[in-house]
């Protein structure tokens, strides 16, 4: 009786590793950030200078529950000849296109302008994460963790727009039927040692 008992909490803890591990999709995302530009921010006068763009990057990840470090693109900020006496605050909204396999979505990515004599900022607010719903591969998440802020004499600058990626895996119908199975299998084997 006792071969049998370990038989069968061997057989169930197989089948729920089994269950556990087919449950998590292996199929590589493509993510598609788009690109943005604002130019002539708080000019009083037509200007090309303090031109805000984002250039978007496209790649490929593997899907992982645990959240990892990505590149959605470079951010870039021209400054022209400075105003030592400027008072305005300018806010705005960069609307960034998001495409995870073919879903859409955008990233809503705040930010505001100033000028304090010799620098130019622009200081970014942390926007919503943006989730995508993959159907039978799951949900993908995408959090911009701590924008950062740029600033400039007179130039153009540059920095990275980072953000975490986590993807949630729903499994499949057989396999959860399989996880089912034998948690049941696991629960039926406690109540009868009990």
């Amino acid at each position: 009786m006792l071969q049998f008992t370990n038989l069968i909490r061997q057989t169930g803890a197989s089948l729920l590793l089994a269950a556990t591990a087919a449950a998590a999709p292996v199929h590589a995302v493509t993510l598609e950030t788009g690109s943005y530009s604002n130019s002539g921010i708080g000019a009083e006068f037509a200007t090309p200078y303090d031109t805000f763009q984002f250039l978007g990057n496209t790649l490929s990840v593997s899907p992982s529950p645990a959240p990892f470090a990505v590149t959605l693109g470079t951010l870039s900020f021209e400054v022209g000849p400075n105003c030592y006496s400027c008072t305005q605050h300018v806010s705005a909204d960069a609307l960034i296109d998001l495409t995870v396999d073919g879903v859409h979505g955008q990233l809503d990515l705040p930010y505001a302008w100033s000028s304090s004599g010799p620098n130019d900022f622009l200081t970014f607010s942390t926007p919503a994460p943006v989730v995508f719903d993959l159907g039978a591969l799951g949900l993908v998440k995408i959090e911009i963790q701590a924008p950062p802020q740029l600033w400039s004499p007179g130039g153009t600058v540059y920095t990275q727009l980072g953000a975490t990626v986590a993807t949630t895996p729903v499994p499949e119908p057989a396999s959860f039927a399989l996880l089912l199975g034998g948690l049941g299998l696991i629960g039926f084997v406690a109540r009868r040692r009990g």
